[in-house]
């Protein structure tokens, strides 16, 4: 359990100080001054300043932060001498490249990850016709193990490949294993002790199960819930050409997955087990790990599209909330005031923090 807390502790960090950085980058590129550059959340622990900038160290390791000088403030007026150094005295493009470039580097750390994945051995479900022709070692695997299932007893894992089944008398075994003749095989054995070998850490492990006279509604018969897994197999030269594939697939079917939870909660469809927080994220990742490197990277590549595209959403408080007001101000010729700007982008914060505790104690009482 701490392993596992220390690991998503150390997946967020990444993912947030990626989309930080990204913004300080960009700042100091255009000659914006960065006040601080926080690692984690204050209170501050503690920190070294180097060319302008605090380098701080806070105790709540969530993440991190930038504070970029006059982010909130009102663009220069006519007249006004400009500070170069500061956010507001820049033009709109660049204002625009400095906000939108958080959301770049997290799509920048999802193709790194998935290119690594893809040197792993990227897990595909063995019917996805996006990878048709570059998938190999194709494996049913168990993705779900009901609590007091015969499953459970026996010693099945999560991520544990299917690689055998025998019946009680020893003479009737089974190795072409697919979901269907998996299925096939327990239905024809109810009732019966069974043998399942499975492949896990690199070795063949022989488990006994006893299976049920019947089939429960929540259960089954041997209690877990399959998935016909094979790792994506491309030659290493076209790694870079597939993690760019394999990015641009993942933010746009999450883009239309978004689209599609705003859609339903508009027409009264209740979404709130679609939603996860950050205790749903943890048991997500936690889980993950039992299946493997290639699992967890392409997980976490995953959760780096999710947060650049949370954060494009034209929701004030967000980046995108900002790039709005900048878009506002391009159209309209002149600026949104300060006074306003930070209004909005105060209330806007506040509604994604009680939001973000509405979600979280959701995931508790779903998880209880």
């Amino acid at each position: 359990m701490i392993a596992d807390l220390a690991i998503f502790l150390g997946v967020l960090a990444l993912l947030v100080l990626a989309h930080e950085f990204g913004h300080f980058l960009f700042a100091r590129k255009f000659g914006v001054n960065v006040e601080e550059f926080g690692f984690g959340f204050p209170p501050r622990l503690g920190g070294v300043r180097r060319g302008g900038t605090l380098y701080s160290f806070n105790a709540l390791p969530l993440g991190g932060f930038v504070k970029i000088t006059g982010e909130d403030s009102a663009p220069v007026q006519p007249g006004e001498v400009p500070d170069p150094k500061n956010f507001a005295s820049k033009s709109i493009g660049a204002r625009a490249m400095i906000l939108a470039a958080g959301i770049g580097f997290n799509l920048i750390l999802a193709y790194i990850l998935f290119a690594a994945a893809l040197g792993i051995g990227v897990p595909v479900a063995g019917d996805d016709d996006v990878w048709a022709g570059h998938i190999a070692d194709l494996r049913v695997v168990a993705i779900d193990v009901a609590p007091e299932s015969a499953a459970e007893r026996a010693g099945i894992q999560l991520g544990d490949a299917i690689i055998g089944l025998g019946a009680e008398n020893g003479r009737e075994t089974l190795r072409d294993i697919s979901v269907d003749t998996v299925q096939k095989f327990v239905q024809e054995h109810r009732g019966k002790n069974i043998s399942v070998t499975v492949f896990r850490d690199e070795q063949e492990i022989v488990l006994g199960a006893v299976l049920p006279d019947s089939a429960s509604p929540q259960k089954g018969i041997l209690g877990i819930a399959m998935e016909a897994i094979g790792r994506v197999d491309v030659p290493w030269w076209g790694i870079p050409w597939y993690a760019l594939r394999m990015t641009a697939f993942v933010f746009m079917g999450t883009l239309w997955g978004i689209a599609a939870l705003i859609a339903g909660a508009i027409s009264g469809v209740s979404v709130g087990g679609m939603i996860s927080g950050p205790v749903g994220i943890f048991s997500i990742v936690a889980n993950t790990l039992d299946f493997g490197a290639s699992y967890f990277v392409t997980l976490v590549a995953t959760l780096s599209v999710n947060l650049a595209i949370v954060n494009l959403i034209p929701f004030p408080g967000l980046d995108g909330g900002r790039l709005l007001f900048v878009a506002i101000e391009k159209l309209r010729g002149r600026a949104i005031s300060a006074v306003a700007t930070r209004f909005a982008n105060g209330l806007g914060f506040a509604i994604l923090i009680l939001l973000m505790v509405v979600i979280t104690y959701y995931d508790i009482r779903l998880r209880l």
